[in-house]
């Protein structure tokens, strides 16, 4: 293994640059943040990457990062539990790898490397190379002191000796999952199960969640499959991993979750009532991982020594428990309980723009605070409206004001004294505002034309913003409680994804 030079040291505007390209902000918005322009940011950069003896961004941070030069961030909220595979892909391009090189580095092609470069990306919830390395580093997931690229692209060197994860997808029109191993795919290899019997095979357990059998067709029995009687691909995936393990003779488990009411009724879902070893209740909230320790014991396999096959979400806790033999499907049940959406992340540019334009100022005025153009500032609020789903700035702030995205101080301090109270009317097309659907069907659902609705419209924006700014006006009716929204179920997911809590 080689051993990379000491790096020269950084001045003050380059390790600040540096500290914002590992936040994934681009180069204008290091620029803004830092009263640079975009060709001084560029220099900086290129100036990093020769005294760090770096290619990119993201091997130059890591560079600073491992070398004390740049300001260590503290780790926030609880780390996920990422395989090995993932781990490898991190320090990958961590090194200045691509994806090419993900792809030596796992022995798979490059098509395949995408998938896991996504799996990872998820995981850490970000869609930038950057800000994953980044927090990988902050929750002490990787060191990646000593590596090379050279030495983690040689597969023999790369290969952890834990076999490779098993990731998920989704057969198109029919709800059905698959397991997929690429790691030991073949190229004409007509089906993705039969990799996963070496796999099955090591193990002395298999647990599987009810939430991974749950919603399924209706399928051939058991005896039907073993006897060829019906097509073997008609079966998800996750039913024929169970058969597999019987015909292996590997004892099974079935977890039910607390919210599973007749758990005969569950063991005898979709034609594998023969196959339960033994069933195992998890604790309230369906967040036990107590079920995982019991269902090790009864089949008197050993937690290193188990398989379990279970939806994403509950691959944390199965990851809580010890095990780390895991197949993930999508989850098919959705979990009903009441939640806050996943609140977007905004960069500090990105946030105080929506803020300025939640107070109704213009583009020309936001640019002016935050020292840009007004491309730019227009910029950053389209981006904003198609990452966050909106029809319009109005209904941006409203999602991100009702997400907790952006702060409302400001806002709250310049309400009008006293809010002004709207007609039922004016209340309607408040929410019509809010919510994005003032549109000929939207007023029809309130029992408006829609050329009355736009009259309306004009008289609340002016009763409720003195710029008689519409985006201001949804702002304040949301804020004053004048159009009761709950928290949004489901916001597309911005650049980043927060994780998990």
């Amino acid at each position: 293994m080689r051993t990379k030079a000491p790096p020269t040291a950084l001045t003050a505007q380059q390790v600040a640059v540096l500290d914002r390209a590992g936040l994934g902000m681009t180069n204008a918005e290091i620029g803004a943040a830092l009263n640079l322009g975009v060709d001084t940011v560029k220099g900086h950069l290129r100036q990093v990457y020769d005294r760090l003896d770096t290619t990119n961004r993201v091997q130059a941070f890591v560079r600073g990062w491992q070398s004390g030069l740049l300001p260590r961030s503290a780790s926030v909220g609880v780390a996920p539990v990422l395989s090995d595979e993932q781990k490898l892909i991190l320090r990958v391009w961590g090194q200045g790898g691509n994806r090419r090189d993900v792809a030596r580095a796992l022995e798979v092609r490059e098509s395949a490397a995408e998938l896991y470069e996504d799996a990872v990306l998820d995981a850490l919830g970000t869609r930038k190379r950057v800000v994953a390395v980044r927090r990988a580093l902050e929750q002490q997931l990787i060191d990646p002191a000593g590596d090379a690229l050279a030495d983690l692209t040689t597969p023999m060197a790369a290969d952890s000796g834990q076999g490779r994860t098993l990731h998920h997808r989704t057969k198109g029109g029919t709800g059905a999952t698959e397991l997929v191993d690429e790691a030991h795919a073949e190229p004409d290899s007509p089906d993705p199960l039969d990799r996963s019997v070496a796999t099955l095979r090591s193990a002395q357990g298999l647990a599987v969640h009810l939430g991974a059998l749950a919603g399924l067709p209706e399928l051939p029995s058991l005896a039907e499959v073993l006897a060829g009687a019906a097509p073997r691909r008609t079966a998800p995936a996750v039913v024929r991993l169970v058969h597999q393990a019987l015909a292996l003779g590997v004892p099974c488990a079935l977890v039910l979750p607390a919210v599973a009411v007749d758990a005969d009724r569950a063991v005898e879902a979709v034609g594998l009532g023969a196959a339960w070893t033994c069933a195992v209740r998890q604790g309230a909230y369906d967040r036990s991982t107590a079920a995982y320790l019991e269902a090790a014991h009864l089949l008197g396999a050993p937690l290193d020594e188990l398989l379990v096959v279970c939806t994403a979400d509950q691959a944390p806790v199965v990851g809580e428990a010890g095990v780390r033999r895991i197949l993930t499907t999508p989850s098919i049940v959705p979990d009903t309980r009441p939640r806050r959406a996943p609140r977007p992340e905004l960069n500090a540019l990105e946030r105080r723009i929506a803020e300025l334009a939640a107070q109704g100022l213009g583009v020309a005025e936001i640019g002016d605070h935050v020292h840009t153009g007004e491309y730019l500032v227009r910029t950053r609020l389209a981006d904003l409206r198609r990452r966050v789903g909106a029809v319009d700035d109005a209904h941006l702030v409203v999602r991100l004001i009702t997400a907790g995205a952006i702060g409302t101080e400001r806002l709250r301090a310049d309400l009008p004294d006293p809010v002004p109270e709207l007609d039922q009317a004016g209340r309607a097309v408040a929410a019509l505002i809010c919510t994005g659907t003032l549109s000929e069907a939207g007023a029809s659902a309130v029992g408006l034309s829609l050329r009355t609705a736009r009259t309306v419209e004009g008289r609340v924006v002016r009763a409720l913003s003195r710029r008689g700014s519409r985006t201001h006006a949804a702002a304040v009716a949301v804020i004053t409680g004048i159009v009761a929204l709950p928290p949004p179920n489901h916001i597309p997911y911005l650049e980043t994804i927060c994780p998990v809590a």
